[in-house]
């Protein structure tokens, strides 16, 4: 299994506790960050950017089945995350369907999170914050069409015909739900490298790999 991980050249210290924390737990395969500009550059990701994307890796984790030649077994994980477990564990929940994800039910998103950024509400909110995709099924995720694709229609994964099912640990959102058993904490909030959240719920176990880089 290859891995992809979310960046945001604002925040490179969550893209790199992330990575370590999945190297601290065993995973010895192929990790590289979607750097939307150097994408842009290559010529791989050509969408117009769009006013009010939470973050640079918004649209970029539906390259992946691309990046990865549509081979194999491919996972993407938002850079907000701080792994408990060797990812390679959640091969399998994919089986034989076109992604497998954490199905969490939608809720009523308020208020802002992150740096200020507006917290939008929308079907199938956080599925695609991470994605076991099976890239051979997925040819029809042509560079045309995630060039073009609406938001609305890539992050609420119309483009998946079946969607495998992944349990809640390892998609724990912090704040939203109990994750003193999770094998993913996913800061989507905002994590320890925001001022608003440096001493918040599990902020210990982020510093405690950041300050281990």
């Amino acid at each position: 299994m290859k891995i992809f991980i979310g960046h945001d050249s604002k925040y490179p210290q969550a893209t790199a506790v992330c990575m370590k924390s999945i190297r601290d737990n065993g995973f010895t395969g192929h990790i590289d960050i979607l750097d939307k500009k150097e994408l842009k550059t290559k010529s791989i990701y050509n969408r117009q950017d769009i006013k009010g994307e939470s973050t640079e890796f918004s649209f970029t984790r539906f390259y992946v089945p691309l990046l990865a030649n549509y081979e194999g077994i491919a996972m993407f994980c938002d850079n907000d995350f701080l792994w408990r477990c060797n990812p390679e564990e959640l091969l399998s929940y994919l089986k034989d369907n076109d992604i497998a994800v954490v199905k969490h039910k939608d809720y009523e998103a308020t208020g802002t999170k992150m740096d200020g950024v507006k917290n939008k509400s929308y079907p199938r909110k956080n599925w695609s914050s991470l994605v076991i995709y099976n890239c051979s099924k997925l040819k029809h995720l042509t560079k045309d069409y995630l060039d073009k694709a609406s938001p609305s229609e890539l992050h609420e994964l119309r483009w998946a015909k079946t969607i495998g099912s992944i349990p809640i640990e390892y998609n724990c959102l912090v704040g939203h739900y109990e994750c003193s058993d999770a094998k993913a904490l996913h800061y989507t909030n905002g994590g320890p490298w925001f001022d608003k959240y440096k001493n918040k719920e599990k902020s210990l176990a982020w510093w405690t790999v950041y300050e281990n880089l």
